[in-house]
């Protein structure tokens, strides 16, 4: 017996709504047609959801679906290795390691002017003069931060420290073939 939604909500004594957010989790199905609820069905899926709701596991998923999920996870994993070997994409604790460096390197250069600028301002008189002096130091110094170079973050050489073998998903697809 085909029936719609708010036939069906009322035979499970739930909402309509309810109904709809149930279908969307996969739990009833649209018979062909797309017009309705087969009847017999959808109560049948109802209580072994209720029953598998009530003993703490998950309403049935198939194992296509988890398989599909599985796969999706793989291809994420997967595009992430590439975006890494590609230089798109850099370790949080590579690139912190590596702001820290250029910061700290930073800091002690700029700290530095005064000492070094004393020496070459102190014969000048001529106003303009002084003022180029300290924009060419200045300059100088913050080139430091403007100088990026993704092979530093990954650890200085061209392929970094990444080791494609290491992340390898074999250890995963044996789990698969069970």
């Amino acid at each position: 017996m085909i029936v719609n939604q708010k036939q069906l909500a009322e035979c499970l004594g739930i909402s309509s709504r309810r109904v709809r957010q149930l279908r969307e989790e996969g739990l009833f199905k649209l018979t062909q047609e797309g017009k309705g609820y087969n009847l017999e069905k959808s109560i049948q899926e109802y209580i072994e959801y209720k029953v598998n709701a009530e003993t703490g596991r998950r309403a049935s998923i198939s194992k296509e679906e988890v398989q599909a999920e599985h796969e999706e996870v793989k291809k994420q994993i997967s595009l992430l290795k590439l975006r890494r070997l590609r230089r798109e994409l850099h370790e949080a604790s590579d690139v912190e390691a590596f702001l820290t460096d250029m910061l700290l390197r930073f800091k002690n250069r700029l700290l530095s002017v005064p000492s070094r600028l004393a020496m070459q301002i102190a014969g000048e008189s001529d106003i303009n003069e002084i003022i180029q002096i300290i924009k060419k130091e200045l300059g100088a110094v913050l080139e430091e931060l403007s100088e990026y170079d993704p092979d530093e973050i990954d650890g200085g050489s061209a392929g970094g420290d990444y080791d494609p073998e290491e992340d390898d998903l074999e250890g995963e697809e044996g789990e698969d073939s069970e």
